[in-house]
């Protein structure tokens, strides 16, 4: 499989399972957590965030299709999932339901930015023969990990409260953060499709490991010039 289909299938992982330790019981932390929370405040709550991204995500997409490559897409990806992974430490500083709206909102951006991105990498880099698999697959990872993560999201509320949960779904959306930012290493194959993601990310993580600790080349070398002794 393609190791840029890899690195998406792995960031989804982390955010589906940070995302689905909070999601069955996010009503539960609105009611009991903020000043002046009622159900309404719950609705209210999710269609701030699911209209923002519906409004948002359409000029988005057409944004990164203006460029053939895929960098656009790549930039509002690493965008999007950043500001997704930022949103639980917010949750944790609000207190009253207008702020809440405000955190949706913002979160409703991030995913705006991050799905379009991801949908069209997804799209161009999977295995075209074997398309149904590749989507499969991704899908597969996603349910799985929101089904675990919702067992053990209900008995950490239960029995450590939000805070703390809110804490692991942070950590868990910042480790699908800094797993997209894995995609940098494929940096010249998002610039042309046309090229294939050789090597594994491992192997291309090493590398730019070893290039980054070569000294770099004296003045004199880089103008093409000898060095005087």
């Amino acid at each position: 499989m393609n190791p840029i289909i890899k690195i998406l299938i792995f960031a989804d992982f982390f955010v589906f399972s940070g995302l689905g330790l909070i999601n069955p019981i996010f009503a539960v932390f609105i009611k009991e957590d903020l000043r002046g929370a009622t159900l309404a405040s719950v609705g209210m709550a999710a269609t701030i965030f699911l209209v923002v991204k519906a409004v948002l995500q359409i000029p988005i997409a057409r944004f990164t299709d203006r460029e053939p490559a895929s960098l656009r897409e790549f930039w509002t990806l690493v965008v999007g999932q950043g500001i997704i992974a930022i949103v639980p430490f917010l949750y944790l500083l609000i207190d009253s339901v207008g702020e809440l709206y405000g955190v949706q909102a913002l979160y409703g951006l991030g995913a705006a930015l991050a799905f379009p991105g991801f949908m069209a990498i997804f799209t161009k880099f999977g295995d075209h023969e074997k398309a149904a698999f590749s989507w499969s697959l991704h899908s597969t990872v996603v349910l799985l990990s929101m089904a675990a993560a919702a067992g053990i999201g209900g008995y950490v509320g239960q029995h450590y409260g939000f805070r703390v949960l809110l804490v692991g779904v942070g950590a868990l959306t910042f480790l699908g953060f800094f797993t997209t930012l894995g995609l940098a290493l494929f940096y010249r194959e998002l610039s042309n499709e046309k090229l294939k993601a050789g090597g594994s990310f491992w192997k291309r993580l090493a590398s730019a490991l070893r290039r980054s600790k070569q000294p770099p080349p004296p003045p004199a070398a880089l103008a093409g010039t000898s060095v005087p002794k």
